[in-house]
């Protein structure tokens, strides 16, 4: 695929379009309704969850609903990714997740039990207990959506707002997958390995996390669009990819893969190569993989390189992702 034909298939990517409404909740909704917290609020809109400093800890709390896509075709990875992608926000903000809830509306007792079954499988993998929630049992439709709770503490805390220009760029990632067969833009890494292995990497990822400047969870816009969400939140700046140094498994296409939801993949911003090797160092032990693959600039917009020519994928003083600068 041409450089410039890439760029429009990953500006106009469904993962990437469908976030623009969230514009209108963060005017309409994240305004300031005078009510006091007990604690200080850290870090709100625009970051993967929300950090309150509580006292000798900071709170994390995320929420996440699932895609009726997700649910449609397979009850069971629904349920599972209810748990994954929940925990997945906590790793992105340096922390340790505690706990979920979760709200399930539906009148199929089938698709009910495959929804549970998934989220149960998930919550022993990820170490990850289901704490209560609520249940809508007559509802025309089915939908799932489920709250996250975390800790971390000063040292770990990763924020979405805090990249610079010339920060590197480094993608952490698990190579060790395949597509989810009933959804190929999920890279499944998670269900074929056991709950140690996967604690072995979300320990990895708190531990690495000291060593990160800002940070995100590559989510449903994928790579690019999951790091210009963060880039956004750094107060609108632009990055240089080097498609040629981005990790990708040797069978997907390149364009698939920086669409893909990935079972663990993090996008950072990074002070020089110096962190970047730390990065690598603490990822590696557990099987996963940290490249530089760019430099945050100033400049608002985001591109692709693959050595000899550019084209921009996003103009961040132009066009928002989510609308949180």
């Amino acid at each position: 695929m041409e450089l410039e034909e890439l760029a429009r298939e990953l500006r106009s990517f469904e993962g990437v379009t469908r976030k623009r409404p969230v514009r209108t909740v963060l005017k309409e909704l994240l305004s300031d309704c005078g009510v006091p917290l007990e604690g200080e609020v850290i870090a709100d809109a625009g970051e993967d969850a929300a950090a309150v400093d509580v006292g000798d800890r900071i709170m994390l709390v995320a929420a996440d609903g699932i895609w009726g896509k997700l649910i449609e075709r397979d009850p069971w990875w629904a349920g599972y990714c209810a748990v994954l992608v929940n925990v997945n926000d906590v790793l992105a903000m340096g922390g340790r997740p505690v706990g979920l809830v979760n709200v399930l509306s539906t009148s199929d007792q089938e698709e009910c039990r495959e929804i549970l079954r998934g989220m149960r499988e998930a919550a022993r993998k990820f170490s990850t207990p289901v704490l209560g929630g609520h249940t809508h049992p007559d509802t025309p439709y089915t939908a799932l959506d489920a709250a996250i709770v975390g800790v971390t503490d000063e040292e770990h805390l990763v924020l979405s707002s805090t990249a610079e220009p010339g920060d590197l760029v480094v993608f952490v990632i698990d190579l060790d997958g395949e597509p989810y067969p009933k959804f190929p833009l999920n890279w499944d890494t998670t269900t074929g390995k056991s709950g140690d292995e996967i604690r072995e990497q979300m320990e990895s990822v708190y531990r690495a996390s000291r060593h990160v400047k800002a940070g995100k969870d590559v989510s449903n816009p994928g790579l690019v669009g999951t790091l210009a969400m963060m880039l956004e939140a750094s107060g609108n700046l632009g990055a240089e990819i080097r498609l040629p140094d981005v990790p990708k498994p040797e069978d997907v296409d390149l364009e698939t893969w920086l669409k893909m939801y990935p079972g663990m993949g993090f996008v950072y911003a990074v002070d020089g190569e110096r962190e970047a090797r730390r990065i690598e160092r603490e990822v590696s032990e557990a099987g996963l993989t940290a490249s530089v693959i760019g430099e945050v600039t100033g400049d608002g917009v985001v591109r692709i390189t693959d050595g000899e020519r550019e084209a921009r994928v996003f103009d961040l003083s132009k066009e928002w992702i989510v609308g949180v600068r």
